[in-house]
């Protein structure tokens, strides 16, 4: 950690820009406030002020969970430039800890500026990278910070292009994504470890949507949308159009990416694809563009996506016709072979029938078991099945049921490869209407809506579906309304990067791609396109967005989900 005198010796005789500041907004300040990571001045938060190098040494002792042993710190502080009391303490600590050597042996210039790359590597430090082992280099911090989805690419690279200076909103913001951020060795986020040494309750960590509210990246405030409108960038090839420009919107301007896809004309297809067709399969975004051959490809669904986490999507997955992944109860988008779009939240049952019987599984290649769920489970979630609730296993091969057995919890029950296996927890089959089934019995799986569900997918013609939320726009209409899940800080009132799926009044398909916006910024952005439905994907270090073989929006981790559109 001593390797950064020099850096910060050099960061004073730099020259920096100063972009045009947009309106404050206090949002994430609240939220650190709130969780005592942030106190702002006598007279506010005074966000639009220039960050010291003071307060970087303070913002590192909170981030790290230490200010208490800083404040209480006794040993001598080398700096003569510091003041006595609180400043003494933080500087003198953050000696004592390695964290920094100051300017020169005997001066620290605390009001001196803080720089991009000095906080970077103060918050990637937290996180327990260790740039003396080679983990990153002062140099290359930004590039590290991009690299696990702590800030954009498009962030990272204006502000290495412009030298901008790092205001103390800036620092708020960072802070806030490092603390969605997964430490190194991936045991949980920055938020979640302070939480675990007592800085602050997990309840306080949830209600400001830093534990459990997935990754926040940084979004540098020049990509905020808040100078002149850029010139609007339009391509088009035949029933796929892409026009890249600045929305005025009633909640501020946006600057977004915008296909159009004609999903009905000939030669047009729509693929929903995961890394090998495999639950928890990953692979970077470059390799899924340089194999797929798509004329367009972005992030779909959202997904377990922290390191340590089995990478398991949130929703409806659907490939060729084939669903890989079906948990009810997010607005999906469907698509048919011939180009049709529908979009609900289809409650889709598994229905394996056989002779005069059938039975009907919940969700397919789910985690969740319990004594009253049947799950029927695929080669594509694995080899094999872990059993969770007592019950009945069966077992069907080349569409024959081959076994019938009672497992326990802890057993694990094998996945044949040309087959499936359906779990059935022994309330389930301890009901009247269930039907013991029979070794030898020819069986079929299809997909189907319960009587009750409105959604109108015709099940038998979607070959693709993937899903998201909030839903965006219902019925030509803004909504509102947050499903259960989907009531974070991050989709209420985080500016981030975004993706979202539209449908117009003539059916074609929009995609959209931002690098910062908010979630009611995205709802009247799709409603202005002229959508009649749509929804929010996965976004923040997720966003990705390639056409026509170029990478328009890299993202700042390995994907699971993708949607596909192919126009040849």
């Amino acid at each position: 950690m001593r390797t950064l005198a020099l850096a910060l010796t050099l960061v004073l005789s730099l020259s920096v820009s100063v972009p045009a500041r947009a309106a404050v907004d206090e949002t994430n300040a609240n939220r650190l406030n709130a969780l005592g990571l942030f106190l702002g001045t006598g007279s506010g938060y005074d966000l639009g002020g220039t960050a010291t190098r003071l307060h970087g040494i303070i913002m590192l002792t909170r981030m790290l969970g230490e200010e208490d042993a800083a404040l209480s710190f006794d040993g001598p502080c080398p700096f003569s430039d510091v003041a006595a009391g609180k400043s003494s303490a933080y500087t003198g600590y953050a000696f004592a800890q390695g964290y920094t050597t100051g300017v020169s042996a005997t001066t620290f210039q605390p009001n001196g500026a803080l720089s991009f790359k000095h906080y970077v590597t103060f918050l990637l430090r937290a996180l327990g990278y260790d740039d003396g082992a080679g983990d990153f280099t002062f140099a290359a911090s930004l590039d590290k910070a991009v690299e696990i989805g702590m800030m954009t690419r498009a962030s990272a690279d204006c502000i290495l292009q412009k030298q901008y200076a790092l205001y103390r909103g800036d620092l708020v913001d960072l802070s806030v994504s490092a603390l969605t951020t997964s430490l190194a060795d991936g045991s949980a986020t920055l938020a979640e470890s302070l939480a675990k040494k007592g800085v602050f309750t997990w309840e306080e960590g949830r209600a400001q949507g830093l534990i459990g509210g997935g990754q926040e990246s940084y979004v540098h405030s020049s990509l905020r949308n808040t100078g002149a409108p850029k010139p609007e960038q339009s391509a088009s090839s035949g029933a796929v159009s892409r026009v890249t420009k600045t929305y005025a919107l009633p909640s501020g301007s946006v600057s977004a990416d915008v296909i159009t896809v004609d999903t009905s004309a000939p030669g047009v297809s729509v693929r929903a694809a995961m890394v090998n067709q495999k639950l928890g399969a990953s692979a970077p975004f470059s390799s899924i563009v340089s194999a797929s051959g798509a004329d367009v490809i972005v992030n779909a669904n959202f997904f377990a996506a922290y390191s340590g986490q089995d990478k398991f999507p949130v929703g409806h997955v659907m490939a060729d016709g084939t669903f890989l992944y079906g948990v009810s109860g997010l607005t999906s988008f469907g698509f048919t072979g011939f180009g049709a779009v529908y979009v609900g939240r289809p409650a889709v049952f598994f229905y394996v029938r056989g002779g005069r019987n059938s039975w009907a599984c919940y969700e397919m290649n789910s985690k969740t078991q319990g004594s009253d769920l049947s799950v029927v489970y695929t080669p594509a979630f694995g080899g094999s099945v872990p059993i969770k609730a007592d019950g009945t296993a069966t077992t069907v091969a080349g569409g024959v049921i081959t076994d019938i057995r009672a497992v326990t919890a802890g057993e694990t029950v094998a996945i044949p490869a040309n087959g499936y296996v359906m779990v059935f927890g022994s309330d389930f089959t301890s009901t009247a209407w269930y039907r013991e089934p029979a070794v030898g019995t020819s069986v079929t799986l299809t997909p189907g809506l319960t009587d009750s569900d409105t959604s109108g997918f015709p099940m038998e013609e979607i070959t693709a579906m993937v899903s998201g939320g909030p839903r965006l726009v219902e019925n030509g209409a803004i909504c509102t309304t947050l499903e259960p899940g989907f009531q974070e800080a991050r989709f209420t009132s985080a500016v981030t990067s975004r993706t979202a799926l539209g449908k117009l009044a003539d059916g074609k398909l929009v995609i959209v791609s931002t690098g910062s916006a908010s979630i009611q910024q995205l709802r009247e952005l799709m409603l202005q396109l002229g959508c009649v439905e749509a929804v929010n994907l996965d976004g923040g270090g997720s966003t990705a967005l390639a056409y026509q073989g170029k990478l328009i929006r890299s993202p700042g981790r390995e994907l699971t989900t993708t949607l596909q559109i192919f126009a040849h």
